[in-house]
């Protein structure tokens, strides 16, 4: 009996010694999964993604480290580009009436810029371009991500081939001749290929190509929710303020339903750093103290402490992709240089990952992925390099006033701006030296 009791102590211990190894071969598999495709991350880039791979004859594992729903540090704005990309998906079955609970999409039809003066320019879609059907009926909507990503999420769990694992955090991958293997920490899957849509911090990005960050790309960023925060007119606008100190960024305001507000502020890492900025302090002292800005906080009450992210932004064409793996949305550095809109570019690669997918799939082998890098930078690069221009822009401040002033006084230089807004194929405009004459020659 003290021999078969010292047998078993003996083999306990060898095997607790061996999970500390913390060697792949030793960890415990509740689930070994074999898969076509296996995408990491199941926010807006990894769920489009998934609605346009399913029904396609995949097997499919939509990983996420976190159990949905949960919140998303970001400033909720869904703009244009997200109300295409949501269109999409509603050909591919996706019940688009979350948008008529304002609850959860609070509408907007007009955004205000304020110039670094204090100058307003307040900016709304026309009425023959606004919707007349269907459920989105307004150019833009502000949602909580943790209502949002769920709206987009929940339906796949239904799909017959999406797998959807959640708590399930990436620890290792392994790329062979022919799979990926990947390690979370109670399970281990196989496929042929990976998309990583795990976010700026992705696991892919991080340790395959992109070792540190530039922080002449990358932007800093904090969040906080408020309640009473005081708008002016009748109709809330999102608000970007380009205060001076902290341009090329900006401090917002976007209204949302139950007088709530996503208050925040935005700024290039390299200024950051280059000017020693406590970004933290510098928000708090706007809402506390700014002149213009203050007296509408009075009331407020902030629901949370600030949350910092990072924004990966797409002033460059970057690599966003390698052997048997895709990089999708923030991971792959998509988010608007100007704007810090990264939502819709997010979903715009998830979709175009699966249109490359589905014209490769059976006589590729996917060691070699450069047509998605050239599909995707032909789609959007057009519109990442403008962005980046105008935000370049923005180190004249006396430009910006100059050119809000203008379109203040004069229909014509707003209906230019307007359409620019609106209409981002036509923001080129803004970074070419002749538009500023023409302004100059109509006002």
């Amino acid at each position: 009996m003290n021999t078969n009791k010292a047998a078993f102590w003996a083999a306990l211990f060898c095997f607790f010694k061996l999970l500390r190894l913390n060697r792949v071969d030793y960890y415990i598999q509740f689930d070994l999964g074999v898969f076509d495709i296996v995408i990491i991350g199941a926010g807006p880039a990894g769920s489009t993604a998934a609605w346009h791979l399913a029904g396609k004859g995949f097997k499919i594992a939509l990983l996420d480290k976190k159990s949905f729903p949960r919140d998303k540090i970001c400033g909720d704005a869904l703009s244009g580009n997200t109300i295409f990309e949501l269109k999409k998906l509603e050909e591919k079955g996706l019940d688009l009436s979350f948008f008529e609970a304002t609850e959860k999409a609070y509408p907007v039809d007009g955004l205000s810029f304020f110039s670094p003066k204090g100058h307003r320019l307040n900016l709304f879609l026309s009425d023959e371009q606004k919707f007349t059907e269907g459920n989105l009926k307004y150019p833009g909507y502000v949602s909580k991500r943790i209502d949002f990503d769920n709206f987009l999420l929940a339906p796949l769990r239904k799909s017959e081939n999406v797998f959807v694992f959640e708590n399930c955090e990436v620890k290792q991958m392994d790329f062979l001749k022919e799979k990926v293997e990947i390690i979370c920490a109670d399970r281990k899957i196989e496929a042929k290929l990976v998309l990583g849509a795990d976010g700026a911090n992705s696991i892919l990005a991080r340790k395959l190509w992109r070792d540190k960050i530039n922080r002449k790309h990358f932007s800093a960023g904090l969040r906080q929710y408020y309640r009473n925060v005081k708008f002016e007119g009748d109709i809330p606008l999102i608000e970007l303020h380009f205060l001076p100190d902290i341009l090329p960024g900006y401090f917002w305001i976007f209204p949302m339903a139950d007088n709530l507000a996503n208050v925040g502020i935005g700024m290039l890492s390299s200024e950051i750093e280059k000017r020693s900025i406590n970004l933290k302090e510098v928000m708090e002292d706007i809402i506390e103290r700014h002149p213009r800005l203050s007296s509408r906080f009075d009331q407020a009450e902030a629901l949370e402490l600030p949350k910092g992210f990072g924004l990966p932004l797409g002033s460059r064409k970057s690599k966003v992709s390698g052997e048997r793996f895709l990089l999708l949305g923030d991971a792959a550095s998509l988010i608007d240089p100007f704007t810090g809109e990264g939502i819709g570019f997010a979903m715009t690669s998830g979709r175009l990952a699966a249109k490359f997918i589905l014209s490769k799939w059976g006589h590729h082998d996917f060691r070699n992925n450069q047509d998605y890098d050239e599909m995707l930078w032909k789609k959007i690069g057009g519109e990442m390099l403008i962005a980046y221009r105008i935000q370049r822009l923005l180190r004249f401040p006396w430009l910006f006033d100059w050119v809000v002033k203008k379109a203040n006084s004069s229909p014509t230089i707003w209906n230019l701006l307007n359409r620019m807004v609106w209409r981002p194929a036509e923001r080129r405009k803004l970074s070419n030296p002749l538009f500023y004459f023409k302004v100059f020659r109509k006002s």
